[in-house]
């Protein structure tokens, strides 16, 4: 007895349709992980942005300062950094959205003062959720 021709192929549309949302899941997982990352990235760019913003800002106050006071009162431990610093600190602890470092607190600034007033200046931030801080390096000659 010969049976039907069609009841070889039963089941194959409902095995297509699994395998067809399983590829489309695969598809939207992708594009998540791929938004996911965009978001990072873009956390990541903002930081190293604010970073190198309270940096210059800290130039800006060193071009207009007396150039003999630079040594003591710009390098870490100085007055004005220490007003700077703090500055940074509380904009950590306030939450504010801009010109602010996460974990800055933790991870002190530094800044350096050599010969010919050759600034190094040295911004840290740790953002949440991550083991380790990053950093922000500026060198500016600061003129006599």
């Amino acid at each position: 007895m010969n049976r039907p021709r069609h009841a070889d192929t039963r089941g194959f549309v409902l095995l297509d349709a699994l395998i067809a949302v399983l590829i489309f899941s695969f598809g939207i997982l992708g594009i998540v992980a791929l938004q996911a990352s965009a978001t990072k990235l873009g956390g990541d760019a903002k930081y190293r942005t604010d970073a190198a913003l309270l940096a210059d800002r800290l130039i800006a106050d060193m071009w207009g300062a007396v150039p003999s006071t630079l040594a003591t009162d710009y390098v870490t431990g100085g007055t004005a950094y220490v007003a700077w610093r703090d500055n940074l600190v509380d904009c950590a602890k306030a939450k504010v959205l801009t010109n602010c470092l996460p974990g800055v607190a933790a991870n002190p600034p530094t800044v350096t003062v050599g010969t010919n007033n050759l600034v190094t200046i040295t911004v840290k931030w740790q953002a949440p959720q991550e083991t380790s801080p990053h950093q922000y390096i500026t060198i500016s000659q600061i003129q006599q």
